[in-house]
């Protein structure tokens, strides 16, 4: 048995999985000074005495990274980068760092060597963040760093090579950041959940889900704090690729009271970002699906301005029809005729209070809403048009994605989608087990961790540096070899997972010919491998009254 958690924006839904079908489902108001207290409630809901030493494993996809980073609640914590000549990067990082002196060059070799004089200085007893340029080649600087921040009173630093093995200096520097910022009030979640869960018999591993959709354990989630961010959106990918994994390019909407969350699919995979995500304008090198939230849901608040209507980004509470005080968009989409629940009278009375036929009003409100997303999705297509071209492929058959059909999940979609595919003459798709989805992505996913592997057989030397493992290179050096090194590298970490079907694949691979005097002296290796993402099973959903 597997059991997922999402918390969303109004709601916080709990599913139990036992072969396939849904044993079990729950839905609890989520309460945002508290997020705990919304889990467990969930988690209350449905797990029976009897179910908790069944569980095989337990997987929670929580708003408290993403809430936390984007309301800026959190205080700012230091940050040391070593970044050597180049570019500047001033103002492309979240805070003013502590510049220290040092290089690496491009070939892992240090040049310049650190003065430690600025971190002499510091004194600290939280946490802090280490970025170096081109150390994903060489961390030896970063070590450094660290250890002196230690000996100065700080406990926990996260370095930039140890949350990605990619190069580009700011992106690693920003998550490297932000991770630390995190760090201390995921740190105090996870403790809560491993305490609560004990305390009702549940002994399952217990996961926390990554942006791109995979899953980490709580430990290993602790190193790599800010992969938790944006789950909201990935639970709801994997719940359509269990529910209904689109056979055609499709665009996805999960609407739920707060927000509509929007992904794109092609050969019935979700697209991921060719970037990392963003997080309050910074780039990061957190993978991501390729994806947008709009401030738009079933529980929106309606304006009426002088030129018509705008709907959110606010939330508004309940809809007028369950017992509101003032009409929503679920309102306008019931006097609509597009969803029938509540009391339709409330919703009528509700809407006339804008003046008018309140049919009629609610046609104009729902196409404000429609056009706000609809816009979004034009701005999605264009972004993913414009981005570079990386294969062969691209080049002959083009980036641009062409929807044929829409699909809708979360408590708002049967009304809103179906008016959305009303205007772009588009069907419509909205799977049973919609109302759950998220928590069912969250159930199903599959563990997944990625790592890099760059290896000069010139220097003789490879590195992990998501481990930081620099080690000589073994005779008769290949790239199969690397792809072995990295992929064992890769199970060895997720050993005591607890989880089958730990299959590995290449995401990337570089091979650069080295020449000194004109003679070749020796190759060039980068390769990026992980565990394969996606679900471990799909799912018969079901549709329940909650």
């Amino acid at each position: 048995m597997l059991l997922g958690i999402d918390v969303g924006g109004t709601f916080t839904d709990a599913v139990i999985l036992e072969q396939g079908e849904i044993a079990a489902q729950a839905k609890r108001a989520t309460t945002h000074d508290d997020v705990l207290h919304c889990v467990l409630a969930a988690l209350d809901a449905v797990l029976k005495p009897e179910l908790a030493e069944k569980l095989e494993r337990v997987v929670i996809s929580s708003t408290i990274v993403t809430n936390a980073l984007t309301e800026g609640r959190l205080d700012d914590v230091f940050l040391a980068v070593i970044a050597g000549p180049g570019m500047n990067i001033a103002g492309h990082l979240p805070v003013t760092p502590c510049y220290l002196q040092g290089y690496v060059d491009h070939r892992g070799k240090i040049t310049a060597q650190l003065d430690l004089l600025k971190l002499l200085q510091q004194r600290g007893k939280g946490v802090a963040a280490v970025s170096g340029k081109f150390s994903v080649r060489n961390p030896q600087l970063e070590y450094q760093a660290e250890h002196e921040l230690k000996k100065c009173g700080y406990k926990k630093i996260f370095l930039g090579s140890g949350l990605s093995g990619e190069l580009n200096f700011v992106r690693r520097t920003n998550s490297a950041y932000f991770a630390a910022q995190v760090y201390e009030l995921f740190a105090h979640f996870c403790e809560r959940i491993r305490e609560a869960l004990a305390e009702r018999g549940v002994h399952a591993p217990v996961h926390i889900l990554k942006a791109d959709g995979g899953t980490l354990p709580l430990a290993v989630a602790l190193e790599q704090p800010v992969e938790a961010v944006f789950t909201g959106p990935a639970a709801s990918v994997l719940g359509i690729e269990a529910l209904a994994a689109p056979t055609v390019n499709s665009i996805s909407l999960d609407v739920g009271g707060t927000t509509t969350d929007i992904a794109f699919w092609e050969n019935g995979l979700p697209l991921m970002a060719k970037r990392g995500a963003v997080i309050n304008g910074f780039p990061t090198a957190v993978r991501a699906f390729h994806m947008r939230s709009v401030g738009i849901g079933g529980d929106s608040r309606i304006h009426k301005t002088a030129d018509g209507y705008t709907v959110g980004p606010e939330r508004e509470g309940p809809a007028a029809a369950v017992g509101g005080e003032v009409a929503t968009l679920s309102d306008a989409l019931i006097v609509a005729g597009y969803v029938s629940f509540g009391d339709t009278a409330r919703s009528l009375a509700a809407l006339e209070k804008f003046g008018g036929e309140p049919r009629l009003e609610a046609q104009k409100i729902i196409a404000s809403a429609v056009g706000i997303i609809r816009e979004t999705i034009e701005a999605m297509l264009d972004e993913w048009a414009k981005q570079p071209v990386y294969t062969v492929d691209d080049v002959i058959r083009g980036t641009e994605f062409v929807p044929a059909q829409l699909i809708g999940v979360g408590g708002g979609a049967p009304g809103l989608i179906k008016a959305l595919g009303e205007a772009m003459e588009l069907p419509v798709e909205i799977p049973e087990g919609a109302m759950v989805a998220n928590a069912i992505g969250a159930a199903v996913a599959r563990p997944t961790l990625s790592a890099g592997l760059r290896a000069d057989t010139t220097e003789g030397f490879y590195i992990i540096p998501e481990s930081g493992r620099r080690e000589r290179l073994p005779k008769r050096f290949t790239q199969r070899v690397a792809e072995e090194l990295l992929s064992s590298w890769l199970r060895e970490q997720t050993a005591d997972w607890q989880l089958p079907d730990a299959e590995t694949e290449l995401v990337s691979c570089e091979h650069f010919r080295t020449v000194h005097g004109y003679y070749d002296t020796g190759d060039i290796y980068n390769l990026r491998m992980q565990l394969r993402p996606g679900i471990l099973y799909k799912v018969q959903g079901r549709e329940v009254s909650f």
